[in-house]
């Protein structure tokens, strides 16, 4: 029996990510859009801090190397119109060090403790300041705690998890605009110091809002923070910054459009957002995230909220935010003020052709690594495989069984993928691949529709699985989150 689960889990995986990682890359960039970025996190964040900010008294300091202190500090840093600024750990950022001395800062905020900011890097820092004030707790949580009684009086509060930047990030300008603290918790339980803290301010707080789904913050979690906090979330990071778009839509201004990459091979691509989110809220701009594509349903929503006039702003290099992006959505633009253009776009990775081929960008409802996972009672998980590293389809999952998988391709391909080193080769063909569990996998079928989460509990644990998958010379893990 387990041997039969772990061929039809193999099976199962193989189809959930048989699309191929497909960079985006193009050289046409339209009048209305506008690029910060700089070579590295450090030099993106002045490039930030040059365009919102010609002079500031105060700084905002966090670290460029993690992003677990750093999550919070865009509340504090719109409290006092100061930019986000990053550096290393050792020894303050030379091009950050310059940067606080071209905007005349009198006062500094240190986000985080030694291990964030050194002891070193604050030394640094006092030749150029005289006024520095570290915001720093024993852990994330306690250092949001730190922030959010910083900056003041409230009245809501965004609960995120601390174990991933995605969500903050994206009720970041939210947050920030609301004087709203982002608090951070762990999924299984509120830690102690952030209860506390929800607790003290109870009588003053009118709204709770959890930002990401039960695989990251249980449910009980949620009852914790408010009986009636509301949870914006969605299957994975992009569609939860949509969601977040949606739900405070009236709190938005499309006039800017900012565009980070949100995802990528070392999961600790935060900076760029980080910065970013000082800057947008001073316009209440959405913050858009992507990764090598724009999702399919947020693309939808931009093309209804953008107007003629919205200008088009990439936060960081080319290899951040690929120029295909940008065209795309500059030719959205164009097309609301009644213009039409032709975007140049690349040629998918491996499927033929040169880079800078002709072609025209255009969004359709079917796109190349779109899946789709269909449960018995006819609900069903969308995401897009380009676009992930971290898959909940837990919602869906609970009470009901598996019972169809289908995978969009825009080529014949074969993956090649490892789970916790069980591997595993599927070829899909162009289109569609529709496949029924479990009669499609050549297993006998046992006279139930499907396959529960149970059975997946078998090879699995914590209810959820890494993935590895490679495919035409490229490699990304994700992880999948079921239960």
């Amino acid at each position: 029996m387990v041997v039969r689960n772990k061929k039809l889990m193999s099976a199962i995986l193989g189809v959930l990510v048989a699309a191929s990682i497909n960079a985006l890359g193009s050289s046409y960039v339209s009048a209305a859009s506008s690029r910060l970025g700089g070579q590295d996190r450090y030099q993106t964040a002045v490039a930030i801090s040059k365009e919102g900010w010609a002079t500031s008294d105060y700084v905002v300091l966090a670290s460029g190397e993690g992003y677990a202190d750093a999550l919070c500090a865009a509340p504090l840093a719109k409290k006092y119109n100061a930019p986000i600024l990053l550096t290393g750990s050792q020894e303050l950022n030379s091009t950050t060090k310059e940067e606080i001395k071209r905007l005349g800062a009198k006062h500094v905020f240190v986000i985080g403790k030694y291990a964030s900011v050194s002891q070193q890097a604050e030394s640094d820092l006092s030749a150029v300041v005289s006024d520095i004030k570290r915001l720093g707790g024993n852990d994330r949580y306690e250092t949001s705690v730190i922030v959010a009684k910083e900056i003041g009086p409230i009245n809501a509060v965004a609960v995120t998890s601390g174990y991933g930047f995605a969500d903050a990030l994206s009720v970041a300008p939210i947050a920030a605009q609301k004087n709203m603290p982002i608090l951070l918790t762990g999924k299984d339980g509120l830690p102690e110091v952030v209860q506390n803290y929800i607790n003290d301010n109870k009588a003053s707080i009118s709204n709770s809002y959890i930002i990401g789904g039960s695989g990251v913050i249980s449910d009980s979690t949620a009852q914790q923070v408010s009986s009636s906090a509301v949870r914006i979330s969605g299957q994975n990071r992009f569609e939860t910054n949509l969601k977040v778009m949606e739900y405070f839509a009236k709190d938005l201004k499309f006039d800017n459009l900012y565009v980070v990459q949100a995802d990528g091979p070392t999961g600790n691509e935060f900076a760029d957002a980080l910065s970013g989110t000082a800057l947008a809220v001073q316009t209440s701009s959405p913050v858009i995230l992507t990764y090598k594509t724009i999702p399919t349903a947020t693309d939808s929503f931009i093309k209804s909220s953008i107007s003629g006039n919205t200008k088009v702003v990439a936060l960081g290099g080319t290899a951040a935010v690929p120029e295909a992006i940008v065209s795309t959505l500059e030719n959205y633009v164009t097309t609301s003020s009644g213009e039409q253009t032709t975007t140049p776009q690349t040629p998918a990775a491996g499927g033929g052709g040169a880079a800078g081929g002709g072609g025209s960008t255009s969004v359709t409802t079917d796109a190349d690594g779109d899946v789709e996972i269909i449960f018995s009672n006819g609900s069903k998980s969308e995401f897009n495989i380009n676009n992930e590293s971290s898959i909940d389809i837990s919602d869906n999952f609970n009470n009901n069984r598996l019972t169809k998988i289908r995978v969009y391709s825009a080529s014949a391909r074969t993956l090649k993928l490892s789970m916790n080193g069980l591997p595993v080769s599927k070829s899909v063909s162009a289109g569609w691949t529709e496949l029924n569990v479990p009669a499609d996998f050549g297993l006998t079928d046992t006279g139930s529709t499907g396959i529960a989460q149970g059975a997946l509990d078998l090879i699995c644990t914590g209810g959820k699985f890494n993935l590895s998958i490679s495919s035409d010379g490229s490699s990304k893990t994700i992880e999948v989150i079921y239960k």
